[in-house]
């Protein structure tokens, strides 16, 4: 994978017409042996969804109509969207006359389906989901300076106990950096488990430490699932990102242990 093949931070002529070409796929097992991850798709389940608010196209009569977009699929999909590609392709729709709805959906099923080499859920709607979950936040929690442990590694900032506990946490001062612009990207880390208890002061400070790492938001849930099923040892597992939306899209990546985790993203209010 050469970043500099990527839309992403350059100078771009936005298209006039319908062109699905624009979508850029990004393989997945490239983009994990970049960063280091170890897991691959038959260690965990999970999906990518992707909340696109500028969706818009032109009905037979010639006349604009919007909706929201939102796209999900499988994280063990050979492919995932470059973000900025995604963007310019729904932008390629806007001067496309599309007789119906339905053919929209097939449309954007076969487009994408065809980037991902997955089958992709397509929903599109007037008005967006609900938002809120109900977590206990570690935001607030008092901090040592972490300055003096700049060169300890992710994965051994997380301290855990023998306590078999049951618990959702989370997290909205995450950060991480995008690896083709360098961009920061801000997030909600929710965290659903069950297993050896996971000091909260530690799960703080390891997520807080991800502020300069340099990777796709796919590959840092699975990164942050990765430590936590080695440090945790869980019997379930549920690590889903709420990325705030660039470009009037959002991207939404969950990881779990259970097959069948809860599908249902739910959303923040600062997203």
């Amino acid at each position: 994978m050469n970043f500099k093949d990527l839309p992403l931070g350059k100078k771009t002529n936005y298209p006039r017409n319908y062109d699905p070409s624009l979508l850029v796929a990004i393989d997945r097992e490239e983009a994990r042996n970049r960063v280091g991850i170890k897991l691959h798709s038959s260690s965990f389940y999970g999906l990518d969804s992707w909340t696109a608010y500028e969706l818009s196209w032109l009905n037979s009569h010639g006349l604009p109509e919007n909706g929201i977009l939102y796209a999900s699929y499988s994280s063990s999909s050979k492919n995932f969207i470059e973000s900025k590609s995604f963007k310019l392709y729904l932008n390629s729709l806007n001067n496309k006359k599309i007789k119906k709805k339905n053919d929209l959906y097939e449309l954007l099923r076969k487009d994408l389906g065809r980037c991902v080499s997955e089958e992709v859920e397509i929903e599109i709607v007037n008005t967006p989901r609900s938002f809120g979950f109900d977590c206990i936040s570690i935001d607030s929690l008092s901090l040592v300076s972490i300055e003096n442990k700049e060169e300890e590694s992710k994965e051994n900032k997380l301290k855990t106990s023998s306590q078999k506990v049951k618990e959702e946490l989370s997290c909205s001062l995450f950060r991480s950096l995008c690896p083709a612009t360098g961009q920061p990207d801000w997030a909600t880390i929710r965290i659903k488990y069950a297993g050896n208890l996971i000091e909260h002061e530690s799960l703080l400070s390891y997520l807080i430490s991800y502020r300069d790492y340099q990777a796709f938001h796919e590959d840092c849930v699975e990164s942050i699932f990765q430590d936590l099923v080695v440090s945790c040892k869980p019997t379930d597992l549920t690590v889903q990102a709420n990325y705030l939306r660039r470009g009037g899209i959002e991207i939404n990546p969950v990881r779990s242990t259970n097959k069948d985790f809860n599908k249902e993203i739910l959303r923040e209010r600062r997203q």
